[in-house]
C-alpha cells in the first residue's frame, strides 16, 4: 500500500507546486507586496505546503526568475541558426519584462531574486550571441549593435514603464518602445 500512495503524493506535490507558482506569476504581474498566505489560497493550498516548498517571497520569486530564463533558453534552443531568432528572442525578453515588472522590484530589496536576475543576464548575454551574430550576418541589424547595446534597449523598455497602472499599460507601452528601437537597429538600407 505505500508504494501505492507514495507517488500519489509525489504527483500532488509536483501539481500543489505548480498552482503555487502559476499563483504567484499572476499575483507578482502588478506587484510584490502580495501576502504569502494570498498565495496560498489563489494556489488552493496550505500555507505550510507553501511554506514547504518555498520559505519566503525571495525563493518564490527567484523560482520564476530562473524558470522565465528556462524558456527563453528553450526559445533560444527551437530557433538556433534562424536568421529572425534574434527578434525572437527580443520579442519574448520585452515581454517577459512586461510580465516580471514587480519582480524587478522586488529584486531591488531581496538579495536572493536580485542573485537570479543576476545569473540570468550574465546567462543571456551568453545566450545572445549567436542570434546576434546570424541576424547581423543575414544583413538583418546593423554591424555595430551589440549585446550590450540589447541590454541598453531592455533597459529603455522597462524605464518607460515606471510608473505606469498594470500589466496592459506596460504592454503597449513596451511593445511601442520596442517598435521604435527595431527601426534604430535594422540594417541601413543601400541607396
Amino acid at each position: 500500500m505505500g508504494a501505492v500512495t507514495r507517488p500519489q503524493r509525489r504527483r500532488d506535490a509536483s501539481e500543489n507546486r505548480k498552482a503555487i507558482l502559476e499563483a504567484a506569476r499572476e499575483l507578482f504581474a502588478d506587484s510584490t507586496d502580495v501576502a504569502m498566505s494570498t498565495i496560498a489560497k489563489r494556489a488552493g493550498v496550505g500555507q505550510a505546503t507553501l511554506y514547504r516548498n518555498f520559505p519566503n517571497r525571495g525563493a518564490l520569486a527567484a523560482e520564476i526568475v530562473d524558470e522565465h530564463f528556462e524558456r527563453i533558453a528553450a526559445l533560444a534552443a527551437e530557433h538556433r541558426g534562424e536568421p529572425d531568432a534574434f527578434f525572437v528572442l527580443l520579442r519574448s525578453l520585452i515581454d517577459g519584462i512586461v510580465s516580471m515588472y514587480a519582480l524587478a522590484v522586488l529584486a531591488r530589496s531581496d538579495a536572493e531574486t536580485d542573485s537570479h536576475i543576476r545569473r540570468a543576464r550574465q546567462q543571456l548575454r551568453s545566450l545572445l550571441k549567436g542570434p546576434l551574430s546570424d541576424a547581423k550576418a543575414a544583413g538583418l541589424v546593423r554591424r555595430d549593435l551589440a549585446v550590450d547595446d540589447v541590454f541598453l534597449m531592455l533597459a529603455m523598455g522597462r524605464g518607460a514603464m515606471e510608473g505606469l497602472p498594470d500589466a496592459p499599460a506596460r504592454s503597449a507601452v513596451a511593445h511601442r518602445v520596442l517598435a521604435l528601437l527595431l527601426t534604430g537597429v535594422e540594417a541601413p538600407r543601400a541607396a
